[in-house]
């Protein structure tokens, strides 16, 4: 079976029309008929009824079949060229959201400057959730990730490096910055600077406002954790954010956030199963004793 023939079926079924299928892929008509009359042959089954009326191209239960594998077997051989592509390349792919990046990367540096595997490091900046999308795209090979439930993910290991709490963020002089803990149901009436969707504290806000039943007002979303804390300091609202987003150069006030089972900011580092294993846990263990130093 030629691969083209399929991609050119594809294609039929989704334009639904021999003509602007060949003019797709700038070729004849015959072209795309020959493609799946081969087809029919290989799989001994009629594949599509033709519309004489319409000439439109209507599907038998054999060819939803061959579409519905078809479009498999496409991504799969895209998903295989870019990943054979990158053999040749001499870059690690590494994704690192703001936070941890921030708090964690400056003193990993010293750990692998020297290895072969991370030799020519590339890194992505972004928030978890999508980070975790470029690792199922197979357009990163590995990245520090942050969730409130562990990571699986077909075709990538993962290893948990910290669990840390959120908190509650303020300016030193608002109302409840001397406080060392705060309800959740007392934060209804407050307004919210935020960091967008794609990072994980939007999905950890939700599940408190699920679970209390409190819908908080957020006057503004950022995907630059500098700014919403610029914006906490200026006194223009509170923040939700995990433990290690907040220095004491920042000078704000932290409030632990009194409720039961509050989600928590888990760390982990998630990677490709094909990358050598033994960098990895090197790479991982030293994590470990960088997380055991900074508690």
């Amino acid at each position: 079976m030629k691969l083209t023939d399929l991609e050119y079926f594809n294609k039929l079924v989704d334009l639904a029309s021999f003509s602007k299928t060949a003019a797709f892929f700038n070729v004849s008509q015959p072209t795309i008929s020959y493609a799946v009359q081969r087809l029919e042959h290989e799989f001994q089954q009629n594949l599509i009824i033709r519309s004489r009326s319409h000439g439109r191209v209507q599907l038998t239960k054999a060819g939803q079949l061959l579409q519905m594998h078809g479009q498999k077997i496409m991504q799969d051989i895209l998903a295989a060229h870019e990943e054979i592509d990158r053999l040749a390349l001499p870059t690690l792919e590494f994704g690192l959201p703001q936070i941890i990046g921030n708090f964690y990367f400056p003193k990993l540096i010293k750990h692998f400057i020297n290895s072969a595997m991370f030799q020519n490091i590339s890194t992505h900046e972004a928030g978890s959730g999508l980070l975790l999308k470029a690792l199922q795209k197979h357009q990163l090979d590995m990245a520090l990730l942050s969730s409130i439930e562990t990571i699986s993910m077909p075709g990538c290991q993962t290893v948990e490096i910290d669990r840390r709490q959120y908190k509650i963020v303020v300016n030193r002089r608002h109302r409840l910055a001397k406080q060392k803990k705060v309800a959740f149901a007392d934060l209804k009436d407050e307004n919210f600077v935020a960091l967008k969707e794609g990072f994980v504290h939007p999905i950890a806000f939700r599940r408190l406002e699920e679970k209390y039943r409190i819908f908080p007002k957020i006057i503004y979303e950022s995907p630059d954790i500098n700014i919403i804390k610029k914006m906490v300091a200026g006194n223009a609202g509170i923040a939700f954010l995990a433990e290690i987003a907040v220095s004491p150069a920042d000078k704000l006030a932290t409030l632990e956030i009194a409720a039961d089972k509050t989600p928590e900011f888990i760390i982990s580092l998630v990677y490709r199963k094909d990358l050598q294993m033994e960098e990895i846990d090197h790479f991982a263990h030293e994590l470990k004793k960088e997380v055991t130093k900074t508690r």
